[in-house]
């Protein structure tokens, strides 16, 4: 019989790896797969036996044998859009835990791009898909929930027909009004994207502020009510934006994503107006720009990275399934946290 030394000069295989930590050959599939759960001190054993004999798996042979391909898809708007690029550092992160690949497109936040993904030739052999959708209506889900396995990612859009991982939006936009009313603010505006199919109303931020300002008796009028395009971001860093803002009795202002909010301190910095000791500013979805702004910006968390593990988890749940499990669909809701920074805090 070889001894670990000898085995260690060929190629290792499972076999080695179990035999050299005196655990089951299936033992060592479970913990190199990441599938079932495995004692501490037993994964310690296989990880240093796995390191020691520098065993590699034979993925092309376990995809065969398996039929999958540990390759998920993951369809979002725009890469270049900070919250969006953020939430794909996250799935890449949770997918290599996971020993997963990803492949990663672009819809740009059209309709019908978002309604081709389960189709796209791209993502023709994955696993799942991950689908951060900004356009679909509840009857393009249900259209597609007969398709791979698809998991929306989302912090604006839900869906009760596939599985979801959403952020409890009306609940944040609520808490936003609650905080601006706290600093004694009673004139508020919002500035939402004009680059959605949705309607305002259908939007969980938006409504969740309404509410929030309902419940202290203030409606907001029309003309607090700013639709928008895209902010873009220059290559120095500022937040370039022609916002038009000549609402001067406002003393609040929320904007459905930090890009807006950041370019809005920029555009009302040029027009003279303090922030915040005339006007706070709220934003949403707590990118990395939002808390380096001048003023740093007050923003939402929507709980991205919880939305990427459990999007990733749900995925590698569907696919460990067999075709006879019929699973409903599942929908889980991260928590979300109101950051206070700068742009809304009161002094004195």
């Amino acid at each position: 019989m070889r001894s670990a030394a000898e085995r260690a000069h060929r190629t290792a295989t499972l076999r080695d790896v179990a035999a050299l930590a005196g655990v089951s050959i299936r033992t060592v599939s479970n913990v190199v797969n990441g599938s079932v759960p495995v004692r501490e001190s037993t994964r310690t054993r296989v990880a240093e036996a796995i390191e020691r004999l520098d065993y590699h798996p034979n993925v092309a042979a376990r995809r065969l044998r398996s039929g999958r391909t540990q390759v998920i898809g993951l369809a979002l708007p725009d890469v270049t859009v900070p919250y969006f690029r953020e939430l794909a550092d996250a799935v890449l992160a949770a997918a290599w835990r996971r020993r997963m690949s990803v492949v990663v497109v672009q819809t740009q936040g059209d309709l019908e791009r978002e309604r081709s993904v389960p189709s796209s030739p791209q993502l023709r052999h994955v696993d799942g898909i991950i689908l951060a959708a900004v356009s679909l209506t509840e009857e393009d889900f249900r259209a597609m929930s007969g398709t791979a396995p698809l998991v929306l990612a989302s912090a604006s859009v839900r869906s009760d027909a596939i599985d979801s991982v959403t952020a409890d939006t009306f609940a944040a936009g609520r808490c936003v009004a609650q905080h601006l009313l706290a600093t004694g603010r009673r004139r508020p505006a919002v500035i939402r994207p004009g680059d959605t199919q949705w309607p305002a109303e259908y939007d969980g931020r938006y409504r969740g502020f309404m509410a929030g300002l309902a419940d202290a008796g203030i409606t907001l009028p029309e003309s607090h009510i700013v639709s928008t395009d895209v902010v873009a971001f220059g290559s120095d860093a500022g937040a370039l934006r022609t916002l038009r803002l000549d609402l001067p009795e406002v003393d609040a202002l929320f904007a459905l994503g930090d890009r807006l909010a950041l370019g809005a301190l920029r555009t009302l910095h040029a027009a003279g107006r303090r922030v915040p000791e005339d006007l706070a500013v709220v934003g949403f979805g707590n990118i990395e720009q939002s808390a380096y702004s001048y003023p740093t910006l007050t923003t939402v968390d929507p709980g991205g990275q919880a939305i990427a593990e459990q999007a990733v988890a749900l995925i590698a749940d569907r696919v460990e399934r067999t075709a006879a499990e019929k699973v409903p669909p599942r929908r889980s809701t991260v928590d979300f946290r109101l950051i206070e920074r700068e742009s809304t805090r009161v002094t004195g």
